[in-house]
C-alpha cells in the first residue's frame, strides 16, 4: 500500500471539508442577522398598538408596557434600542414614563399608556 498517496488524498478531503463547514459558518451567521433586522421599528410600534387595543377592547383605561417584555414577545435579538424607540414614538399625550434609564436604551424602560 501507498500510505503517503492515502495520507495526501485525505488530508485534502480534510481541506475541502473544512472549507466547506466555513461557507457553511458563514451563511448561517448571515441568515442570523438578516432574521434579527427583518422587523422594523414600525412593526414594533404597530405590536404596541395592537397590545393598545386589546386593552381597550378587555375594558381597561390603560396599559402598563416593559420594554423588555415586548423583546421577548416578538422573539427579537439585540433590538433593545428599537423597542425603546417605538416605545418612545408611540407615546401620546397623557402617557406616563413610569420608568427609564440614563441611556433610554434599557429593558426595564416601563410606559403607562392610556387607551
Amino acid at each position: 500500500m501507498n500510505y503517503e498517496k492515502i495520507i495526501v488524498e485525505l488530508l485534502g478531503r480534510i481541506q475541502l471539508l473544512e472549507e466547506q463547514v466555513a461557507m457553511l459558518m458563514q451563511e448561517k451567521n448571515q441568515a442570523s442577522k438578516q432574521e434579527t433586522n427583518r422587523i422594523t421599528t414600525d412593526d414594533i410600534r404597530q405590536h404596541i398598538l395592537e397590545l393598545k387595543k386589546a386593552a381597550k377592547n378587555a375594558g381597561k383605561a390603560f396599559i402598563i408596557l416593559k420594554s423588555g417584555d415586548i423583546h421577548k414577545e416578538l422573539k427579537l435579538k439585540s433590538a433593545m434600542p428599537q423597542v425603546c424607540n417605538a416605545m418612545r414614538q408611540s407615546i401620546n399625550e397623557g402617557d406616563i414614563v413610569l420608568h427609564t434609564t440614563p441611556s433610554g436604551n434599557s429593558s426595564t424602560i416601563e410606559i403607562q399608556y392610556n387607551v
